[in-house]
């Protein structure tokens, strides 16, 4: 019990800290992020799990068009904590409000399957250096990533967003490569 209360705290003080950041430093730094990205995506076209930004996360929407070549899947949540991919191509249509807010595709679009990810850009609250990761708290990847198992995973994250250390479980993944930018007071 005492674990949750202590994830619980952890992701209200990281989500006060990023609201703190504008939304001039959110996009600049966002622009910066997909940058750091390039490497990996400017390879041969692959089919890349990626998420529709809240608004305090980073924005990776315009990958799709800077790197039109690869396939997309956006994570759309279903009953008992599960979620598929779904191929989006134009997310203005395709992407609609869905629990807590946040875009998903609609339901009618292809589910891609979990073995045909190439790359998998996980969101979270928090993360270390070392790859720990605090999600929202709902699971949903910490059920799903095990399925892709020939997918690189990664997560980009604003500064505010890397913390020391965090409260894990058996059960919490982590994500070999966290892309951030150094921290600027």
């Amino acid at each position: 019990m005492q674990q949750a209360q202590n994830k619980k705290e952890l992701r209200c003080s990281v989500l006060a800290r990023l609201r703190t950041v504008t939304p001039e430093q959110r996009a600049r730094r966002s622009d910066e992020l997909r940058h750091q990205l390039a490497p990996l995506l400017s390879a041969a076209p692959c089919t890349i799990g990626i998420y529709a930004p809240l608004a305090h996360e980073v924005d990776l929407m315009p990958l799709l068009s800077e790197y039109p070549q690869h396939r997309y899947g956006f994570p759309r949540c279903e009953k008992e904590h599960r979620m598929n991919f779904h191929h989006v191509t134009e997310p203005s249509g395709q992407l609609i409000p869905a629990a807590m807010n946040i875009p998903a595709p609609k339901k009618d679009l292809p589910i891609i399957e979990p073995s045909d990810f190439d790359i998998i850009i996980v969101p979270g609250v928090a993360f270390t250096a070392t790859g720990e990761r605090l999600g929202y708290g709902g699971g949903y990847y910490d059920r799903y990533l095990p399925l892709c198992r020939k997918a690189t995973l990664l997560a980009v994250a604003f500064p505010e967003q890397i913390v020391e250390s965090l409260p894990t479980e058996e059960h919490d993944l982590i994500i070999p490569t966290i892309i951030t930018l150094p921290h600027t007071p």
